[in-house]
């Protein structure tokens, strides 16, 4: 026997040291031993094209002498590959009463250890309901109990430490991430669900009920920026990047991050975590349109809100803000078209004004983080400084710009909320 396959048949999943420092060598290394014992000490998947072979020869043959025997054991060993899969009209082989009932017989007399885990592995990857799963259990616990081998004596203690074959399963899988218990990487590694496990039905299911949790808990208590700081850290894989999960999970998650802001301000550390890690995770909703395409509109408004730096509520210091800025804005304008018909006989007088004026505006909105207002009053203020400077040269398309600008800062003023617009 090789060292590998001696190794894969060890009683525990392998696991890095605790003290071991994780860094991007070390993680890749631990993601391909991962994957080596995923691949050996659990079931081998069978290829599409034999699989699909061997389940029309299986299906054909029982349809005819509704019956399996007369077929090969190899065939019938095969079986848990496809009973929970699909064809191109939506039925399952499962589906048939009479032929779920057959494949049962056979498998309690002539079950091996390679069958046994490759029909438990197919419930964990399709998840295909609690009363298929309770259809196989008593069968497969009681072959997990009496097994002698090491790989379903593993797979008896993570069946009763994750309750895999029990209805509470997923939950009690989402409960232990809910509360930090483990990470999803360490959490899928313990439960032996690795390789294609790790996205497959247990966990999908598992982080649905996550999700259920947290919009509960947001919606009841509000969310807490210690608690979903390390739930978050939690969905990051051992190179510190958040994980790709299962399909759809992560513009579901980002609806529950978000959704509790939408009829209230978030409180600046917690704001701020949630936007850093939806922008990780999905990528800004204004250059990365596509990710945030299957989150409702409402939940995206919120954070392009944050990212514009549009606090969702007035009050009086804004209000204060807001009052100062116009009347800075009402006297820029002045400037702007005194320049306009000076042309580049416009004293510097004017343009420092101008500048300060600007300078005003911009020294209130950081404190509002009035990122899109500081930004283009930045950029306003540049433009001035190089005229006065003649470090730009003069053209009669520059106040024009500017005037432009000008009104464009002042659509940003009106757009937040609680504004009388001013034109």
């Amino acid at each position: 026997m090789s060292l590998k396959v001696s190794l894969a048949h060890h009683l525990y999943a392998f696991s890095l040291p605790p003290h071991l420092t994780v860094e991007w060598k070390t993680a890749r290394a631990a993601e391909e031993i991962d994957r080596l014992f995923a691949s050996l000490a659990n079931a081998r998947p069978i290829e599409r094209e034999s699989r699909e072979k061997n389940r029309e020869r299986i299906l054909d043959h029982f349809r005819q002498h509704r019956s399996l025997a007369g077929l090969p054991l190899r065939f019938l060993r095969q079986a848990p590959w496809f009973l929970f899969e699909t064809d191109a009209e939506g039925a399952r082989p499962v589906d048939d009463p009479e032929f779920r009932a057959a494949w049962r017989a056979w498998f309690v007399g002539h079950a091996t250890t390679g069958t046994a885990i490759s029909l438990l592995h197919n419930l964990l990857l399709h998840a295909p309901g609690q009363e298929q799963v309770a259809f196989w259990k008593e069968d497969l616990e009681r072959l997990l109990a009496q097994g002698k081998h090491p790989q379903l004596a593993a797979w008896k203690e993570r069946c009763e430490r994750f309750h895999l074959l029990e209805p509470d399963g997923p939950m009690t899988f989402a409960s232990a991430l809910y509360r930090g218990e483990a990470t999803l990487h360490e959490l899928c590694q313990q439960a032996g669900l690795q390789g294609d496990l790790a996205t497959g039905g247990f966990v999908r299911r598992g982080l649905t009920h996550l999700l259920e949790m947290m919009g509960r808990y947001a919606e009841k208590d509000g969310l807490r920026h210690e608690e979903l700081k390390t739930l978050l850290h939690g969905l990051r894989d051992q190179q510190g990047r958040f994980r790709t999960l299962v399909s759809g999970f992560a513009t579901r998650l980002a609806e529950v991050l978000l959704r509790p802001f939408q009829d209230r301000e978030a409180e600046t550390k917690l704001r701020n975590m949630v936007r850093d890690f939806l922008l990780g995770y999905l990528g800004d909703p204004r250059t990365h349109p596509a990710a945030w395409q299957g989150v409702p509109p409402e939940a995206r408004a919120v954070i392009l809100a944050w990212l514009a730096g549009r606090p969702k509520q007035i009050d009086d210091k804004l209000r204060l803000f807001i009052q100062e800025a116009n009347r800075q804005l009402a006297d820029l304008e002045t400037d702007l078209y005194q320049m306009q018909s000076q042309g580049q006989a416009t004293p510097d007088p004017v343009l420092q004004r101008a500048m300060q004026r600007l300078h005003g505006i911009v020294g209130v909105a950081e404190f509002f983080n009035l990122f899109d207002v500081i930004e283009l009053s930045h950029a306003m203020e540049t433009t001035l400084g190089g005229l006065r400077a003649r470090s730009i040269p003069w053209s009669a398309g520059l106040p024009e710009r500017l005037i432009r600008e000008h009104g464009e800062l002042r659509e940003q003023l009106n757009a937040l909320p609680g504004m009388v617009p001013i034109r």
